[in-house]
């Protein structure tokens, strides 16, 4: 039961790095949340492709990167980590200015985490709604 609780609490741990990462565009340090061969699992509403699938955590950080790396600035406006049975449930809102103006964007992920970081991790992403003004 003491693993169990130390992987718990590395998780927990490893969402809020996740989360701080991507607010600081810090992608090294993202890609250093996953295990080297971590399986990344995306689906994107309203792309034409909404199904993105990475293996290993340069290629997920990469593709976060993707999404967010373009943002002059990034403003978290919520989020939680929290215990879900085996995994770890993140949920972040962010706020950010692109070269085309400000958007919200809010993603939600399941991440099962092992001795190297996150094994296994299930995104679903609301895309990028445009904010007026």
């Amino acid at each position: 039961m003491v693993a169990a609780a130390d992987e718990l609490a590395t998780g927990l741990t490893l969402g809020r790095r996740f989360v701080e990462a991507i607010v600081a565009h810090d992608w090294d340090g993202l890609a250093g949340c996953f295990a080297p061969d971590a399986r990344f699992l995306a689906v994107v509403a309203n792309e034409t492709t909404p199904f993105r699938e990475k293996v290993g955590g340069q290629a997920a950080a990469e593709q976060i990167r993707r999404w967010f790396g373009d943002a002059d600035i990034t403003e978290l406006v919520s989020s939680d980590i929290e215990p879900m049975a085996d995994r770890v449930r993140i949920v972040y809102r962010i706020h950010e200015h692109e070269p085309d103006g400000w958007y919200l964007v809010e993603q939600l992920a399941y991440a099962t985490t092992g001795e190297a970081g996150f094994e296994r991790m299930n995104l679903a992403c609301s895309g990028f709604r445009p904010v007026p003004g």
